[in-house]
Parts: structure tokens; C-alpha cells; sequence
């Protein structure tokens, strides 16, 4: 039986937190706010609150979708690079004109023009995250003009040098805000910084969620905002998102790191399961689920076998739930080598599976086609052609167009380029929607490397048959497949963390094998790795299960991840899963 007394007081105290920003006429405001806090409920309070013109800021783009969704016309929402790609749109910046291309890819081009044209440079991004002005930006800078492209840092870096400058000040909102603090770099702050000369800003985070390391991002800056006299703090310590269970081994694993000496200079915070919305939730769901697989091998599959037999039991009405909120209802999160193997094995009995394809991180020829269908002249376009081909005389075009700047249309051989020219004029084709000839799609199949279907898609164009599949909605369990880091602004009702092993090596045929575990180092595990494990775990809306396993492959006698042993014991359920589990159920 519910406590109406504690509801009552939960949700008058909640209010009143959410009242205390929104009340508040300081200028500058710093929320720190942990997972599933309501933080863009607060948001749009605050700027139903303003006239005029608004701005909402975030890092990825299913957080910038999912601002724009919640805040709808109160505010423009991008991402940092979103944002900076309009401005670029609009002002003059040295290099590039305003008509420039968009290439996310473009790190890996100019880390292959270093190369080919003999400068030991690399790193570029991380230049541009930490400010490091040295001859790795001004290589880059150099070979994105000679491209008029740019990618995600450099545009925000192109963006932040141009108003820094004094050439003009960033346009003027009523209300910024800035989403995910704890994840932002030393550029994206800068960026902030600029943006608070000329409007009141309002920063949300919570450094217990910092994981992007990998982008040269600290949980520091949001530390230092929370205590900066410019800023006034304010909680949202409430959470609607998860069970108590979980916001209970919140608290176990802060606890254990503190006294570890981990975690140092963490924001102390309040952090409490909101139970008007989640008591039912944590009656049902009282236990994490500790779930250790005897094997996983191709032919004994047992972490996919156990995922597939629980996601088989979820009750339709939870299934409708998380497709009418949307948000997927099963979440699997771990290392590729796991969930690459268990999106083979659960495809072959669900279809509504998103699983990243990760063969888009690799540049693609027909990155290439489509800017040469716009321009033929293209450097760029040009230049992702030659990365992508076995030309004899790469390396020597590299060097004479860094050194006289001619293009490369100008410098390619003839035969070469009619080659090329060919495929872009049969893309065309295409693209409007016009028959081609079968020897022209055997010779799009070959020099694109995609079946003509995979073109078309790429192309923009899409079938009858295509067409009706997004008509028809896909009313099955949802799955969303993806790392922990590629977790992050996601929720489920079911969240599966695999690979929560220890990391473990042995020898097999003579020779060293290991298997990376979690954390990597278990008697020095990283700050970055216990925010991992709180953002994996609060992913969770209902039940969440903590998967390891004895053996993987040729791998024996892998042991449990010691971060399982961080949550209370009372909080955990068991599961040994093996050849008898499966057969007596």
C-alpha cells in the first residue's frame, strides 16, 4: 500500500526544487542533476518563462533530438557542432566559403594526406578539443580550405576563433541551455564562455555521468562551474527513470569509489527514487539481476540464448508502453565483441532491432560520388576517390597539389577521371530515378562496393516497398543495441549490461589471448569506468541484469567483474545459466 504522506512530501519537494531554478533571477545557473532527474522538464518551465529568442545546446544528436522534442518552438535545440555548421552557414570565416561541405570524416582525410605528403602529424581532434595551437591545426586548417569542408571540431573551433577574434559577437537569446555538461571539452567550454558574454546561460550535468574521456572532456568543468561566484548551484535529485534498486546502487558504488579514493573533487549530490512514479516499479523490480554465463561461444551462445528467453516474457502492455513514450524497451550495452555476436543471434527471431552499423566509421566511396554529383571539380570529392582506390600516383598528387594548390581534377590522368566521371553520370540516373542498363549496374556494383538497393538507399531513394515498411510500424519489442558510452540519453525497460567480466589472459596454442574486461585494470579501475557502470545501470526504467560469463571462445576461467561486488548484496539476484538451466526451463 502506497505512502500518500511520503508521496505528498515527494512531490511538493520536488516542486519546490524545480520552482527554486525557475524562480531564480540570477543570470548564470548551473543544475547539477543526476540520471532521470527531469532535466528537460526544467528546461521548458524555465523558458515558458521567456519572450524572446532561446537556444538549447548538447553534444550528440539523439540528445539534441530528444531537446527539440521536449522543448518543441521554445528554443532552437543543436548539437555544439549542429549549431556551429548554421553559423558557418552564415558568417565569413578565412579558408571556406559558406557553401563548404560537411565531412565528419575529414580527420581520418587529412591524417592520410600526413601521411602521404610525409608529415608525422596525427591527433588532430584532440588538438582541436584542448586548444593545443600547434602545427597540427594549422596542417588541418590549411587542407580543410583546400577542401572547403569541415568536420564536428574543427567547425566549433572555426565558429569560437571567429567571435573570439572580434570580427562580430554570437547572436543574442533570451535563455541558453546547455545539456550534458560533465561531457564537454576544453573547445565546447570555450565556446560556453563566449556564448555567456552576451546571454544569461543555464548549464545542466552531473559529473557522476562524466564517460567522454575519449573526447578529451573532464567532469572538471562542471566542478569548477558549480563552485564559480558567476554561477549560482542549484539540484534536481529526484529520479522518475529508475527503480530504487538501482538508485540505491547509485549510492553503493559512489560510496565504494569515495572510498577508494576515487571520485576525487565529486559533487556531493542528492539522489532519490521518485516514488509517486516508480514504487510500483520497485516492488516489482526489487533486485538487480547478477547473471553468470557458463560459456559463449558460436556454438553454445548462452548470453544470447538468456536475452532472447527474457525478452520472450515481456508482457505486451510494457512492449506498447515504451513504443507509445518512445524509448526502445530492451537495451543490451556492452563491448562490440559481445553484441555484435548477440545481434546475429536475436535478428534471426526479432525485426525491430536497432544495432549501429559500425562499417560507417570507415570512409566510403560513395562519400565521394555524391559530393562529385554536386561538383565535379571538387577537391574534396576527388580526394575521397583516391583514398578509396588503388591510384598508383596518390602519393605524388598529394605532395604537388599541397605544394602549388592546383586542383586535383587538373592533375589526374584523363583515363582516370573519365573512369570516375562515368559512375557520377550513371548516379545521376539514378538519384532521378531512371532505368540503367544491367551492364550499368554491374559497374555501379563494382566500383561502389554496395548492391544497387544499398545505393539507392544512400542515394535518398527509396522504393514502394521501402516506403510502406515506414508506414507500417514495426509493433514488436523494441531492441537498441550499442556500447555504454553510446548508451548515453537513452533509457529502457529492460537494460542488459554484457562483458562484466574482470579483464582475463591466457595462454591457448602457445599463444597470449586476452579479453579486455570491466574495468580493465580491477585494482585500478578509472574514474571514466565507474561513471560507465552508473550511466549502464541507470539506463534502467524497470529491471536491469549485470551478464558475465566462465568462458568466451577459446578464453577459460574469466571471472565476474568486481564492479558487481560494489552493490549491496541484499540488492542482488543470482543466475547461473548453463546446459541445465536451459533445459529445466
Amino acid at each position: 500500500m502506497p505512502d500518500q504522506n511520503l508521496h505528498d512530501q515527494q512531490n511538493a519537494d520536488r516542486t519546490r526544487y524545480t520552482d527554486l531554478i525557475i524562480q531564480s533571477t540570477a543570470r548564470n545557473k548551473v543544475i547539477i542533476a543526476g540520471p532521470g532527474t527531469g532535466k528537460s522538464f526544467t528546461f521548458r518551465k524555465l523558458l515558458e518563462t521567456k519572450s524572446g529568442d532561446n537556444l538549447a545546446l548538447t553534444f550528440i544528436n539523439n540528445l539534441a533530438f530528444d531537446l527539440q522534442k521536449d522543448l518543441g518552438e521554445l528554443a532552437e535545440s543543436h548539437t555544439f557542432h549542429g549549431y556551429c555548421k548554421k553559423l558557418l552557414h552564415k558568417i565569413s570565416v578565412e579558408g571556406i566559403d559558406t557553401d563548404f561541405y560537411y565531412f565528419p570524416k575529414l580527420p581520418l582525410l587529412i591524417k592520410s594526406d600526413a601521411d602521404l605528403v610525409g608529415v608525422s602529424l596525427d591527433k588532430f581532434d584532440e588538438a582541436f578539443h584542448t586548444l593545443t595551437e600547434d602545427d597540427r591545426i594549422g596542417f588541418y586548417i590549411e587542407r580543410g580550405n583546400f577542401y572547403n569542408a569541415v568536420g564536428h571540431s574543427d567547425a566549433v573551433y572555426r565558429v569560437l576563433k571567429y567571435f573570439q577574434s572580434g570580427t562580430a559577437t554570437l547572436p543574442t537569446f533570451c535563455q541558453v541551455v546547455v545539456d550534458e555538461y560533465q561531457d564537454f571539452n576544453p573547445l565546447e567550454v570555450a565556446f560556453i564562455d563566449e556564448l555567456i558574454k552576451t546571454s544569461p546561460v543555464l548549464i545542466a550535468g552531473d559529473d557522476d555521468q562524466a564517460i567522454y574521456n575519449f573526447k578529451n572532456a573532464s567532469p572538471y568543468h562542471i566542478r569548477a562551474k558549480s563552485s564559480h561566484l558567476d554561477f549560482t548551484k542549484f539540484e534536481l535529485p529526484y529520479c522518475s527513470r529508475c527503480p530504487q534498486v538501482i538508485v540505491d546502487a547509485v549510492s553503493d558504488i559512489t560510496s565504494k569509489a569515495k572510498a577508494l579514493n576515487k571520485l576525487q573533487g565529486r559533487i556531493d549530490k542528492k539522489y532519490f527514487c521518485f516514488l509517486p512514479d516508480k514504487e510500483s516499479d520497485s516492488i516489482k523490480y526489487s533486485k538487480i539481476l547478477d547473471v553468470n554465463c557458463s560459456t559463449h561461444t558460436r556454438k553454445a551462445p548462452y548470453i544470447s540464448k538468456f536475452i532472447e528467453k527474457e525478452i520472450s516474457t515481456i508482457p505486451q502492455e510494457e512492449i506498447d508502453q515504451a513504443r507509445e513514450k518512445g524509448f526502445p524497451c530492451v537495451l543490451i550495452a556492452g563491448p562490440s565483441y559481445y553484441t555484435r555476436q548477440i545481434y546475429e543471434h536475436l535478428k534471426t527471431n526479432f525485426t525491430n532491432i536497432d544495432y549501429p552499423d559500425e562499417q560507417n566509421k570507415e570512409i566510403d566511396i560513395m562519400e565521394g560520388y555524391k559530393v562529385l554529383m554536386k561538383d565535379t571539380e571538387s577537391n574534396l570529392g576527388w580526394r575521397i576517390i583516391l583514398e578509396c582506390s588503388d591510384y598508383k600516383q596518390k602519393a605524388k598528387i598529394l605532395k604537388d597539389t599541397h605544394a602549388s594548390k592546383k586542383k586535383f581534377i587538373d592533375t589526374l590522368d584523363q583515363s582516370f577521371r573519365d573512369e570516375h566521371l562515368l559512375v557520377v553520370g550513371i548516379l545521376k540516373k539514378i538519384k532521378a530515378d531512371e532505368q540503367i542498363t544491367e551492364d550499368n549496374k554491374n559497374l555501379i556494383a563494382e566500383k561502389c562496393g554496395h548492391t544497387i538497393d544499398e545505393i539507392k538507399k544512400i542515394l535518398g531513394v527509396e522504393d514502394i516497398e521501402e516506403e510502406d515498411k515506414k508506414n507500417n510500424e514495426d509493433t514488436s519489442v523494441s531492441i537498441k543495441i550499442t556500447t555504454i558510452n553510446g548508451s548515453k540519453g537513452l533509457s529502457a525497460n529492460y537494460v542488459f549490461m554484457v562483458g562484466m567480466n574482470n579483464t582475463c589472459s591466457v595462454l591457448v596454442r602457445e599463444k597470449r589471448k586476452m579479453l579486455a574486461g570491466f574495468p580493465f585494470d580491477r585494482n585500478n579501475p578509472t574514474d571514466n569506468e565507474i561513471c560507465q557502470l552508473i550511466v549502464g545501470i541507470t539506463r534502467t526504467r524497470k529491471k536491469c541484469y549485470l551478464i558475465s560469463n566462465s568462458r568466451f571462445g577459446e578464453i577459460y576461467n574469466i571471472q565476474k567483474s568486481l564492479f558487481i561486488d560494489w552493490v549491496n548484496s541484499a540488492k542482488i539476484d543470482r543466475i547461473i545459466v548453463n546446459a541445465d538451466y536451459f533445459k529445466n526451463s
